[in-house]
């Protein structure tokens, strides 16, 4: 184990502090998830993350993907659990 040693303004310590507390978790384990989240996606969130609108080119190949698994489902050449109903859990 280290220390790591950060500058924050003190009212978003609290606000975190207070907010962790609520959760019955240490501050410390909210840091250390961020970070390991970070080390494995890497990427940042800064707001609320943002539902992206596919391209018109990128909405067309979806909805001929979305086609051809219709067809394949009415052969009934699918799995039970198909790839749409995994996309839908996401």
């Amino acid at each position: 184990m280290t220390t790591l040693t950060i500058r924050i303004r003190e009212d978003l310590k609290d606000k975190a502090f207070h907010q962790a507390e609520k959760l019955g978790i240490p501050l410390t384990l909210v840091v250390t998830k961020a970070l390991e989240n970070f080390v494995h996606t890497p990427s940042v969130v800064i707001g609320k993350p943002e539902f992206i609108k596919p391209s018109a080119a990128l909405q067309k190949k979806i909805d001929k993907i979305d086609e051809l698994l219709s067809n394949l489902e009415k052969k009934g050449k699918l799995p039970k659990r198909t790839l749409r109903q995994q996309l839908e859990d996401l």
